[in-house]
């Protein structure tokens, strides 16, 4: 057996992986709210869990009406190498709408890193605590 075909299967393992990532947004379901996310330059905003159990697609949150925490991960400089840093932060939330489309918006001011939720109309309704950031 040559070196090429162990190489072969975990780079098909990482190309379906990204392509599962990369499949079309599902529909919002209306008795649900719908939170996008959305970050700046490089990084990769990541959904990692509602109220402490893990999202089944690391793109967005759909959760139901009330009150909920969402935490998040993001890999700035998203590259994989040693300069990667991974931030958690989370943002709580206790009025969410069945129906409203909610975006988690990522802002950065030097090394500090916090996001604010806004509503369909672009309020604020919610902001992160600054972010804890590691080494990836």
């Amino acid at each position: 057996m040559t070196v090429k075909p162990l190489l072969l299967i975990p780079s098909l393992s990482l190309v379906l992986l990204l392509s599962a990532c990369a499949g079309p947004m599902p529909k919002q379901d209306p008795a649900q709210a719908w939170i996008g996310l959305k970050e700046e330059g490089t990084s990769d905003l990541m959904a990692e869990r509602v109220d402490g159990k893990n999202t089944r697609d690391g793109r967005y949150f759909e959760v139901t009406p009330g009150a909920h925490r969402l935490d998040v991960t993001l890999y700035e400089g998203a590259t994989g190498d040693q300069n990667q840093v991974d931030c958690q932060g989370d943002v709580q939330y206790k009025a969410f709408k069945a129906g409203e489309h909610y975006q988690l918006i990522e802002s950065s001011l030097g090394p500090e890193i916090s996001a604010a939720l806004v509503d369909s109309s672009g309020k604020e309704v919610a902001h992160t605590a600054d972010f804890t950031c590691m080494p990836g």
